[in-house]
C-alpha cells in the first residue's frame, strides 16, 4: 500500500482530483466584477476643475465668494487682500470659485489690475475654475469694462465687450525693463491730464524703476515673476491713475531686505513689527544691495523722491504686511498679507 502512494501512476490521480475539486471550488463561489478590465484608469484635470478617476467623475462645487462693497486695495486694503487670500485657498483645495462683484457700491482700478494679474497667475489658480459676473452699478460697470479686464480673460455666453480710449494695460511676460512701454504709459496719462506731451521726467523715472525694481527683487531668482501695468483715464476728471504690480514674494522678502533683517536681528533680536520701522530707511536708501554696487539700491528711494512732486496727488505702496502712503509719509502694518508689491499713483492738473 506504501508503494502505491509513491507510483507514478498515483501522482498524476491525485494531481488530476486536486485540480477538479478547486474548479469546483470556484464555480461555487461569486465573481468580483472588475470595473477597469480592458480599461485604462485614469485621472485628469480639466480647466473647470473637473476629476475623473475610472469610470467616476467627481466635479468639485462653485464656491461663490462675495467681494467687499469698497472693493478696493487702497482703500479698504485689509478685507479686499483676505478676499482674493480666501479664494486662493479654496482654489488650491480644488473648489471652483465664482468672483461675485455684482453687489459692490465702489470700484478703484487697482482692484481690478489685480483681479487681472491674480486669476491669469498659476500659483493663485492652480488650474482650478474661475468665473465671475460684473458689477450691477451702471458706473461701476462701465468702470469695470473700461478697464480692459476682459482683453486677458475668456467670456461665454456673450460678446466680449471692447475697452475704450480711456485705457492702457499691459502684462510682460519676458521680464524685463520695457522703456517704450513706460514712454507710451506717460504720454496716455499726459495727453488726458494736461492736454499735451511735454516730457514728464519724475513719471517716467517711477516706471522705470519699479520695473527694474520687479525684475530684480520680486523673488529668488531674477526675472521669475511677471508685472502688470495698468493706466486709467478717468472720463469725468483730469486724474489719470496708475497701478504697477507684481505677485512676486514683496519688497520686504527680498533678498537684500531679508539680509539687512537678518544682520539686525543677529545684533539686537527679532522684533515682530520690525518691517513698520524698515519703511524710512528703506525709502532713505539705507538698505542696500550686499554687492555693493553704486548704481543698486537706489529704485526704491528714487520712487520715494519722484512722488513728491506736486502732480502726484496719490502715492501708495503696498507690500508684504505694509501699507505706505508716500505723499503723507505715513505707514501702517496690516493684518493681512499681500503677497507680492503694488503701486497705485495718481497724476492731476490740479
Amino acid at each position: 500500500m506504501k508503494k502505491l502512494y509513491t507510483t507514478s501512476e498515483y501522482k498524476k490521480r491525485n494531481s488530476k482530483r486536486s485540480a477538479d475539486a478547486m474548479f469546483k471550488l470556484r464555480k461555487k463561489k461569486p465573481q468580483k466584477k472588475n470595473y477597469i478590465t480592458n480599461e485604462k484608469k485614469f485621472v485628469a484635470i480639466t480647466p473647470k476643475g473637473e476629476y475623473f478617476s475610472g469610470q467616476k467623475r467627481i466635479v468639485y462645487p462653485t464656491v461663490t465668494l462675495t467681494a467687499p462693497e469698497d472693493f478696493s486695495l487702497i482703500n479698504q486694503t485689509e478685507a479686499t487682500i483676505n478676499y482674493f487670500n480666501n479664494a486662493s485657498s479654496l482654489l488650491k483645495k480644488r473648489y471652483q470659485v465664482l468672483f461675485d462683484i455684482s453687489k459692490i457700491k465702489t470700484l478703484t482700478t487697482d482692484a481690478i489690475a489685480v483681479l487681472v494679474a491674480k486669476i491669469n497667475d498659476s500659483s493663485f489658480h492652480f488650474k482650478s475654475g474661475i468665473s465671475g459676473n460684473e458689477p450691477n452699478d451702471g458706473n461701476l460697470k462701465k468702470l469695470f469694462v473700461e478697464s480692459g479686464f476682459y482683453d486677458f480673460v475668456k467670456t461665454t455666453g456673450f460678446v466680449k465687450p471692447t475697452s475704450g480710449n480711456q485705457l492702457l494695460i499691459h502684462k510682460i511676460t519676458n521680464n524685463r525693463v520695457e522703456p517704450d512701454i513706460a514712454k507710451n504709459a506717460c504720454l496716455h496719462g499726459l495727453r488726458h491730464t494736461f492736454k499735451n506731451e511735454e516730457i514728464f521726467e519724475p513719471l517716467y523715472d517711477i516706471l522705470i524703476e519699479v520695473m527694474q525694481n520687479t525684475n530684480n527683487h520680486a523673488g529668488e531668482t531674477r526675472g521669475k515673476y511677471d508685472w502688470w501695468l495698468n493706466v486709467y483715464n478717468h472720463p469725468d476728471s483730469s486724474i489719470t491713475s496708475y497701478t504697477f504690480l507684481d505677485l512676486g514674494s514683496g519688497i520686504f522678502e527680498s533678498l537684500p531686505v531679508r539680509s539687512f533683517k537678518k544682520d539686525f536681528f543677529e545684533l539686537f533680536g527679532w522684533k515682530s513689527d520690525f518691517n513698520l520701522e524698515l519703511v524710512p530707511k528703506l525709502f532713505a536708501g539705507e538698505i542696500k544691495s550686499r554687492t555693493a554696487k553704486p548704481e543698486r539700491g537706489k529704485g526704491i528711494p528714487q520712487v520715494f523722491g519722484c512722488s513728491q512732486d506736486g502732480t502726484f496727488k496719490k502715492f501708495i505702496l503696498i507690500s508684504n504686511d505694509i501699507y505706505a502712503d508716500l505723499k503723507n509719509k505715513s505707514y501702517k502694518l496690516i493684518n493681512t498679507q499681500f503677497d507680492g508689491t503694488m503701486y497705485y499713483w495718481e497724476i492731476n492738473n490740479k
